[in-house]
């Protein structure tokens, strides 16, 4: 479902720095929050419909895990959004965010 950072760092795609990881790791943490908090809905409700746990939920919103792609996906899918993710390491312009379905916010 998903790595904990200490494994994260041992692998060779490893990104360049430590505080680049955390960027990152704080981009999609807000992107998730932001996302549950605009549907009104809880960790607990969140973690139902991503087939998770309340406390792994968390452990993505404080960023102390990374998800795996397939757990991304499934949290798109229960965030009723699309995850866009724009990786612009060099101009310094990454960002991370779950955009809506057209249907989801329009009913």
């Amino acid at each position: 479902m998903w790595r904990p950072r200490a494994r994260q760092s041992a692998s060779p795609l490893a990104p360049h720095s430590r505080g680049e990881a955390v960027d990152y790791g704080q981009q999609l943490s807000a992107a998730l929050r932001d996302r549950r908090r605009q549907l009104g809905i809880s960790q607990t409700e969140l973690a139902r419909r991503a087939g998770m746990t309340q406390p792994g939920i968390s452990r993505v919103e404080l960023g102390d895990t990374t998800p795996t792609l397939p757990l991304l996906a499934r949290l798109a899918e229960a965030l009723e959004a699309d995850l866009d993710i724009r990786l612009a390491p060099l101009d310094g312009r990454t960002t991370m965010r779950f955009v809506p379905h057209r249907h989801a916010d329009a009913a």
